[in-house]
């Protein structure tokens, strides 16, 4: 068996029923030769993971390396996939706790993920892009697509403002290259995100004027001014979670200029980076 397999891939090589491949199971996982890693899914423990050659230099270590890509074959098959979003954005060096986030072809083979690995789903085409590549089938988001793509999404953690805030406030910006996002939100149809990304840069340097503080003036201006609404964009709001403001005249901020809608005041925000 390989390294990582499923429960329907032990009955196929022994030839047995699931009822007996589980007993089967259960008793080498007591023997300590396998461990259950999520449902109907094992690893061997009486052997090494194969090692993974890499293409570029990454944060991860070896180990799980070799052991991711034993488990996204395993559940996924041998297809394109990308790290992808907040994940990325941790890798990249943004201080965060966040569970596997990854981008898959949207043509590849649905299938129930296990250990809280949230699934995006894109055009094949679009995998690689803006990407580093990391091993054969594995790519990684640029810290800028990363960006982009949390916030055009707004589903992969509860409080991603704050960690793009972090990004223009405490690293002063120089993670995100906002030449790359221009293109990145063109040639990926994001705009939506480009304007959110903009709009928190642009609340963060408006507090800076009126009340100066070290964190807040280092906000890059080249963020608040790469992207306006355009004639016929409808209002977006900055997150989906919590309060739904729908009119601007139920925002607690309006940033009129890019048309995004927020549920809470930028000094919320600004003082959640204090703390």
């Amino acid at each position: 068996m390989p390294f990582v397999f499923r429960t329907c891939e032990f009955c196929a090589r022994a030839g047995i029923e699931p009822s007996s491949a589980s007993r089967a199971l259960r008793a080498a996982v007591a023997q300590g030769a396998v461990s259950r890693i999520g449902r109907g899914l094992w690893q061997r423990r009486d052997i090494e993971g194969p090692a993974v050659e890499c293409h570029a230099p990454h944060p991860f270590p070896p180990a799980w390396m070799n052991a991711n890509e034993c488990l996204l074959d395993a559940v996924f098959g041998a297809v394109p996939r990308r790290i992808s979003h907040m994940m990325a954005l941790e890798a990249a060096g943004v201080p965060l706790v966040i569970g596997p986030q990854l981008s898959f072809p949207r043509e590849s083979a649905r299938t129930a993920m296990p250990l809280g690995i949230t699934v995006f789903r894109e055009p094949s085409e679009r995998v690689p892009l803006f990407a580093t590549r990391l091993t054969e089938r594995t790519w990684m988001s640029s810290p800028a697509r990363a960006a982009i793509e949390t916030a055009q999404h707004d589903m992969t953690a509860p409080r991603w403002d704050e960690r793009i805030a972090w990004v223009f406030a405490e690293d002063g910006g120089s993670l995100l290259d906002p030449e790359e996002a221009v293109e990145i939100s063109d040639a990926l149809q994001m705009r939506a995100g480009l304007r959110r990304l903009s709009s928190i840069a642009d609340a963060l340097r408006r507090l800076a004027a009126s009340d100066p503080s070290d964190a807040l003036s280092r906000v890059p201006d080249q963020w608040t001014d790469i992207v306006r609404a355009r004639r016929g964009d409808a209002w977006i709001r900055l997150r989906r979670s919590g309060r739904r403001p729908l009119e601007p005249s139920d925002a607690a901020w309006v940033d009129s200029e890019r048309k995004v809608l927020w549920g809470q005041h930028p000094e919320a925000l600004a003082a959640s980076l204090m703390t």
